[in-house]
């Protein structure tokens, strides 16, 4: 794993999640594909922009997973797929050379958790919410050395996250459909998502290289 941005929706309705993501990315142009190689793309740089280009996948039973090319943390539209749908939305982001791992849960229209970290620059921590029942006091792993007590939030500690909610976030891409939405624009995501490769550029605020 290099770089991961994708969110999942609680459901076995992918039609449903599909013609919400339509209405809130206003993207026309939809494909299937039957083979994740045939995805490819780079990230945006800019933050604050919204997807371009998004892969749906019903990579879990009861998971339908989107893959996109944003560092954007959707908030307003995982407010909008968890009220609509009167379901649950896990958010995950991560980037190892860096040390930035993010993860956020919605349910029916509410944000009830946020935790956000990055280990590679002074950035304040985010611990938004009430803790799980499964969570030590701070968010991740609880280490102890002589002593000294630390928590550390990285890649195996968010996926351990999902899989509280029954959601696998590693699966083989290569054996479903998905379904793709395409703006056309040069930007997208997939093989170097799915490889997990990302190709390099200038360095945005992020910090991810």
């Amino acid at each position: 794993m290099a770089t991961l941005t994708s969110f999942y929706i609680y459901s076995i309705e992918k039609a449903l999640v599909v013609e919400q993501l339509r209405q809130l990315s206003g993207i026309t142009t939809i494909t299937e594909l039957s083979n994740a190689k045939n995805l490819g793309g780079d990230w945006l740089l800019d933050d604050r922009k919204l997807p371009t280009y998004l892969a749906v996948g019903q990579t879990n039973k009861d998971w339908v997973a989107v893959v996109h090319n944003s560092f954007n943390k959707l908030e307003s539209w995982c407010v909008k797929l968890s009220l609509h749908l009167q379901t649950k939305v896990i958010v995950t982001m991560a980037q190892s050379v860096s040390d930035v791992y993010y993860f956020a849960l919605y349910d029916s229209g509410r944000k009830l958790r946020e935790i956000e970290v990055c280990y590679s620059g002074d950035d304040h921590p985010v611990n938004y919410g009430e803790k799980f029942d499964f969570e030590e006091e701070e968010p991740g792993r609880r280490d102890e050395f002589e002593g000294e007590v630390e928590y550390f939030f990285g890649f195996e500690e968010m996926e351990h996250y999902c899989q509280q909610f029954g959601l696998e976030i590693q699966t083989d891409y290569s054996q479903m459909t998905w379904t793709v939405f395409n703006s056309n624009k040069k930007y997208g995501i997939g093989e170097a998502y799915l490889a997990s490769g990302g190709k390099k550029s200038q360095k945005p605020w992020w910090k991810f290289w």
